[in-house]
């Protein structure tokens, strides 16, 4: 309480003590007696004033205190999540959230890698020199399987169920850093799906229906360049789009084993499954691609088809942001919509899912500096990952929150929650030799300058010769 308000009361009080003491006191005596109140209430202000700065201090002290006995921790994240995508300002939210919440002992060195493959020989060569960060980004695959074998990184199972976090995820997301014999390898940081996007109008113009099966599909391509449309927009310099193609089809006829196996050499891609995966590229390429997709890199082909250039794009909801009315030419607000796999013409699927649900490079945790600080943040991650997502992208959790308010999203979000598994990609299943090689081939296949033939024996001869020996060391 301000001193001119005690002063006030005291006053007040003072009148009324005088106003009873005049009945048998004589007027100096009440200017004393008002006099000597004042005097006493400001001591007891002073009083009240040093016992609250007494007991700040006492706070203070016993803030510092806590603060001590929280554990130092000090965690090094290596990524190849760019600082200007949600994956990485994400981290950084959760990281901040947690020091003023929870710990304000703890802190986070995150070093970011640019170049993927930069990135991952930057991780091979820090666990070789048992140097293994104490996070990074990794996906689930033969590498990521080693580590879980040699004790280098952690199976989060534990943890998961200790904390009871499992049911806090959704199924997809925490699938994609899942094993195939369920250990899990690493934590999700967002949720994305592919899908094919397309342009409305060039849709309309050339009467073309959204495709349902792999042979609608064809025909919609073929109606839409007969229409003067260049069908579908890709990068070839990332192949791994392209692969994508190959994956439509072996998946939908033979499921994520057909993968499993190939890349254990206990499948052919020169199988009747292969081969029709491989035609199906080939046809795309030489007739439907844009010209010049082979020398095409990422950012040139999401440019190309967002410029109204062509029909289609296949990539994932991470380009969302670039399908939105406020990132688009005024030609092409509203026209973008998008459709999901295309499935088999007869009977059923052997692979069910109708869209690639991943996150972007889960987050695996070395076992060396692993304790007990490191599980509470991961429980802190888990329950807070939607507040820090808020806004950016689709969180990786249980009713997470929507980046933002379109239809669009809205539309996307809805398809997202009936995802029920994960389907395998080429580039993560097969040993590094043959990845490096399937991926120069299929642009070579898509462009025509190789044959369907050549392509299946290309691989099959590169699995035959790197995979055993890769997958038992």
């Amino acid at each position: 309480m301000k001193k001119r308000n005690i002063i006030a009361i005291c006053v007040t009080v003072a009148t009324v003590i005088s106003a009873l003491a005049g009945c048998g006191s004589s007027g100096s005596k009440e200017i004393n007696t008002q006099s000597e109140y004042v005097e006493q209430s400001e001591q007891t202000e002073n009083d009240m004033e040093n016992t609250s700065q007494e007991s700040a201090e006492q706070g203070e002290t016993q803030s510092s205190a806590a603060e001590s006995n929280q554990p130092e921790k000090k965690m090094t994240y290596v990524t190849c999540i760019t600082p200007q995508q949600s994956g990485y300002i994400t981290m950084e939210n959760i990281v901040k959230m947690y020091q003023e919440q929870v710990n304000p002992n703890f802190s986070m060195d995150i070093q970011y890698i640019a170049d993927k493959p930069a990135y991952l020989q930057k991780i091979k060569t820090l666990v070789a020199s048992n140097e293994t960060p104490d996070m990074f980004n990794l996906d689930t695959d033969p590498y990521a399987i080693k580590l879980l074998d040699q004790g280098i990184v952690v199976d989060l199972n534990d943890t998961l169920d200790k904390y009871g976090l499992r049911d806090m995820f959704l199924a997809a997301p925490l699938g994609w850093g899942t094993t195939k014999d369920d250990r899990q390898v690493a934590l999700p940081l967002d949720f994305s799906i592919e899908v094919f996007w397309y342009n409305k109008q060039m849709f309309e113009d050339a009467n073309v229906s959204i495709p349902k099966t792999h042979a609608e599909f064809l025909e919609a391509c073929e109606k839409l360049k007969n229409a003067g449309y260049t069908p579908i927009a890709v990068s070839g310099k990332d192949n791994w789009e392209i692969l994508r193609y190959l994956l439509m089809i072996t998946y939908r006829y033979g499921g994520n084993d057909f993968l499993y196996d190939l890349a254990q050499g206990k499948q052919k891609m020169e199988s009747e499954i292969g081969k029709k995966a491989a035609t199906f590229v080939q046809e795309l390429g030489t007739q439907y691609f844009q010209s010049g997709f082979a020398s095409t890199d990422y950012t040139g082909a999401s440019n190309y088809f967002t410029g109204g250039n062509a029909a289609m794009y296949y990539i994932g909801t991470w380009d969302l942001p670039f399908m939105q009315d406020d990132q688009l030419s005024e030609d092409m607000k509203g026209n973008i919509g998008y459709f999901l796999l295309p499935t088999i013409e007869e009977g059923e699927p052997v692979g069910k899912s109708n869209f690639v649900s991943n996150s972007v490079m889960p987050v695996a945790f070395g076992a060396d500096k692993f304790d007990e600080e490191t599980e509470r943040f991961i429980e802190f991650y888990a329950k807070n990952i939607s507040e820090a997502i808020s806004g950016l992208a689709f969180s990786p959790a249980v009713n997470g929150t929507l980046p933002n308010e379109t239809d669009l999203t809205k539309s996307i979000y809805e398809d997202m929650q009936n995802s029920t598994g994960s389907i395998k990609l080429f580039d993560i299943e097969l040993d590094p030799a043959t990845n490096e090689l399937i991926g120069k081939e299929v642009v070579s296949l898509a462009l025509g300058d190789i044959t369907v033939d050549e392509f299946c024996k290309r691989v099959d001869a590169s699995i035959a010769e790197n995979a055993s020996s890769y997958f038992s060391e």
